[in-house]
């Protein structure tokens, strides 16, 4: 029995409902899947952008601490630097004070011909030769000259030498200091000279200061700022 026009028209607008139902069905499908791809996508470049923002910030913050480190270890330096500064300007002070006083010691006479005695005898003890020239200050001369005798009976008790003691005119030891001399100075004492100036022992007070001062810096150094204990002992 042939299929009158209305059936094949209803056949075929069931075949293209389910053709377009099918086919709306699948872009659905599509849809979701290329959103869920999407946001897979998303989610990962996300991520990976935030991890590389979070590497970025920990080094930034780690190139901070180093600087800050840098900093503070340059402000420490600075620090023990000043520090160290200061105190051997306060150290210079002091010797400067005391360089000053050298002077006093020549102001009383008597005491300061004991003090020439006892200078000469020891240089002499030191070098131990027989011709010796003594270079003292100008207006020293005359207390060098009174205390040889003494200086050579108690120098041949020592040691069985009998000096030959000569005062250098040629050659003097600066003037003492006094105000407004910008020259060099010398505040008392004397040098020995023996084999034509090849020996020599310089017993001035300046050189006794040097050489007293060299030796106690680091009992100066504890009374003025305490003892620094060093790291590991």
């Amino acid at each position: 029995m042939a299929k009158t026009g209305d059936e094949v028209e209803r056949q075929l607008q069931n075949m293209i409902n389910f053709i377009s139902a099918e086919a709306e069905e699948k872009a659905k499908e599509i849809n979701f899947r290329a959103e869920e791809e999407f946001n897979i996508e998303k989610t990962r470049i996300v991520q990976e952008e935030k991890k590389r923002i979070d590497e970025d910030y920990a080094q930034r913050m780690k190139l901070v601490e180093v600087q800050k480190k840098i900093a503070h270890s340059n402000q420490l330096n600075q620090c023990r630097l000043a520090s160290l500064k200061a105190r051997e300007t306060s150290i210079y002070n002091i010797l400067g004070e005391a360089q000053g006083q050298l002077a006093n010691l020549a102001k009383d006479e008597g005491d300061y011909k004991k003090l020439l005695e006892a200078l000469i005898l020891q240089a002499l003890l030191k070098m131990k030769e027989q011709d010796i020239n003594i270079i003292c200050r100008e207006q020293d001369t005359k207390l060098v000259e009174a205390v040889l005798p003494a200086v050579v009976e108690k120098f041949k008790e020592k040691t069985g030498i009998t000096a030959n003691l000569t005062v250098e005119k040629k050659h003097r030891l600066a003037p003492a200091p006094r105000e407004g001399y910008k020259g060099p100075t010398c505040s008392g004492g004397v040098v020995l000279s023996a084999l034509g100036g090849k020996i020599l022992c310089n017993n001035t007070f300046e050189q006794r200061l040097a050489l007293a001062s060299e030796g106690l810096l680091p009992e100066i150094r504890a009374i003025l700022f305490g003892v620094t204990q060093r790291k590991g002992v």
